[in-house]
């Protein structure tokens, strides 16, 4: 077997309102890769306070600097995100999201994490790839 390389994303996702808890939404990797980027965004914006979440990797945040966590500030619908520190996974390693601050008088509503990453998918014997920009490969 081959592999082929990919950009995929992981995306979670609720139109409620936030509450804050630990592993409130869950991703199993389904190839071995490396996260790209970060983004999150919400629909109402959060009042009082910021929204901060963290992404663990087998129970261990991916943000070793606490303060790259994606962070939605009170007021606004899309997070600024620092440099993700714990970039590689292998398939199979489980992605939790933890909500760790919502808002203080109203919490964020419509929100959205999105992580982006390159991954090898492995191709059967015999399958073909098709390389948009050269045409069809042998796997």
């Amino acid at each position: 077997m081959s592999a082929v390389t990919a950009t995929s994303m992981f995306v979670w996702s609720s139109e409620a309102a936030l509450t804050a808890a630990a592993n409130k939404y869950r991703f199993v990797a389904p190839c071995d890769g490396v996260i790209l980027n970060v983004k999150a965004a919400c629909l109402v914006a959060p009042v009082g306070a910021s929204i901060i979440l963290d992404i663990n990797k087998g129970g261990t945040t991916i943000f070793t600097t606490q303060s790259r966590r994606p962070t939605i500030a009170a007021a606004a619908t899309t997070a600024t995100v620092g440099d993700v520190e714990v970039t590689s996974f292998s398939a199979g390693d489980v992605f939790t999201v933890d909500c760790d601050q919502v808002g203080s008088s109203t919490a964020g509503t419509g929100f959205c994490i999105s992580v982006a990453y390159a991954g090898k998918t492995a191709l059967p014997t015999g399958t073909r790839e098709i390389d948009f920009r050269f045409g069809e490969v042998e796997a």
